[in-house]
């Protein structure tokens, strides 16, 4: 029990490191202007229970950045184009994809049909047409995909459907109600797909063994609250938490 909860700290702490560290100058960073850089705009999304650009306390405590300040603002200032997308802290990487793809879009939130009466919640969301993530996304003015921990499988997805689209959506859709995403073959939108410590096999550190211990950390609290049986009426396969597992994320 002790090896997994040192495994499990770690896990948690290396992320968190990996984004509280801002490329600041006054840290002794800079960046290293006309080494590779692609031009084109850089798109970063949280992982579990995370939050984004669309998020309150996004403003004075960001996600990308942290105590250190804005890393988007950092990366603004020395010429790059980065934006911070905000998506389900606790959803599903399907419901994330879609998220994020409605954001950079500026677009309604499509579930598709299929996920959606599958999983017993709405197939539409949030309107993101008034207040889109990016100016301009397309095959000309592509984009960097970086996904931290669950951000990473969530990109991995979005590119995926953007390449492929979904069989299971176009079988149950009329052509004209159809998503441009489950329709497949703008994966050329796409210049880069990064992933920072995230789980696309499936992590074992992120189920804590429940043995009672008296009291029970911080940690295994928050582990048992996004654990707890959900109460929304949607599906229980239809959670980060149920991605999580080896077993699932392999399907």
């Amino acid at each position: 029990m002790k090896s997994r909860k040192i495994i499990l700290l770690f896990f948690t702490f290396f992320g968190i490191l990996l984004i509280s560290c801002s490329t600041t100058k006054k840290n002794g960073y800079s960046v290293q202007k006309g080494v590779w850089n692609s031009n084109y705009t850089y798109v970063f999304v949280h992982g579990l229970s995370g939050w984004g650009h669309y998020d309150f306390r996004n403003r004075f405590f960001p996600y990308w950045g942290m105590k250190n300040g804005s890393l988007m603002k950092q990366l603004r200032r020395e010429g790059f184009n980065a934006y911070d997308a905000s998506v389900a802290p606790q959803g599903s990487a399907w419901d994330r994809a879609c998220e994020l793809y409605a954001q950079l879009t500026g677009s309604i939130t499509d579930y598709g049909k299929e996920h959606s009466e599958r999983c017993g919640h709405k197939r539409f969301g949030r309107d993101f047409s008034k207040e889109p993530l990016l100016p301009e996304w397309n095959q000309k003015h592509k984009i960097n995909l970086l996904g931290h921990s669950f951000g990473g499988v969530t990109v991995r997805l979005l590119t995926h459907l953007m390449a492929n689209g979904s069989e299971a959506e176009r079988a149950v859709t009329e052509k004209e109600d159809l998503s441009p995403l489950f329709a497949g073959g703008h994966g050329d939108w796409i210049y880069s797909v990064t992933s920072l410590a995230a789980p696309h096999n499936g992590t074992s550190a992120y189920h804590v063994p429940d043995e009672n211990p008296k009291p029970k950390s911080n940690m295994q609290k928050l582990m048992d609250k996004t654990n707890a049986p959900k109460k929304d009426g949607r599906a229980d396969y239809d959670y980060a938490d149920f991605d999580m597992y080896i077993q699932n994320a392999k399907k």
